[in-house]
């Protein structure tokens, strides 16, 4: 959790715990950009006030956080709402956006949304490599098949062979 508003970071902070979710908190930007870099932290969600003086702002921190931890979902929060800037802030790669002031509950349906969309990905990896199986195993099958096919058109051949050869 990153936001300069020490009260809302704390309230954030504590809901998302309630959640049982492992949460660190910083109150700015640089901050935040220091954390991402330390390779002690891995981070799953990361939720960031967008303007956060002196800086750097949120999109500087979902920046670097997209590039150390390519597969985190960042969450932008601010109260400086508009639609250019949510925009702006989904087209750079958040997850969403979020307008200040905003109910907790809004944040546990994100935390939902995102726990919902990981599942989806661990299904999707898991069926991609159960098909990439069932395929080496159909290709194997399929060069047996025509291993038997070749063998029993070479056995027919012969038997017709023998055959017009009894006949003569």
């Amino acid at each position: 959790m990153v936001d300069d508003d020490t009260d809302l970071r704390l309230t954030v902070c504590e809901y998302l715990e309630s959640l049982n979710l492992t949460v660190s908190s910083v109150r700015d930007g640089r901050e935040a950009i220091a954390i991402l870099k330390d390779p002690r932290y891995e981070f799953d969600i990361i939720f960031t006030d967008l303007m956060m003086p002196p800086g750097p702002n949120g999109l500087e921190v979902m920046k670097t956080a997209k590039q150390l931890h390519p597969l985190c979902y960042v969450v932008i929060m601010t109260g400086y709402s508009c639609l250019e800037t949510a925009l702006e802030s989904i087209r750079r790669g958040a997850f969403d956006y979020v307008a200040k002031p905003f109910k907790l509950v809004e944040l546990e349906i994100l935390v939902d949304r995102i726990k919902e969309h990981l599942s989806l990905l661990d299904d999707n990896k898991r069926l991609s490599q159960r098909l990439a199986g069932l395929t080496d195993h159909l290709q194997t099958m399929n060069f047996r098949l025509e291993k038997i096919e070749n063998s029993l058109s070479r056995i027919v051949a012969n038997l017709m062979t023998e055959s017009q050869t009894q006949q003569s």
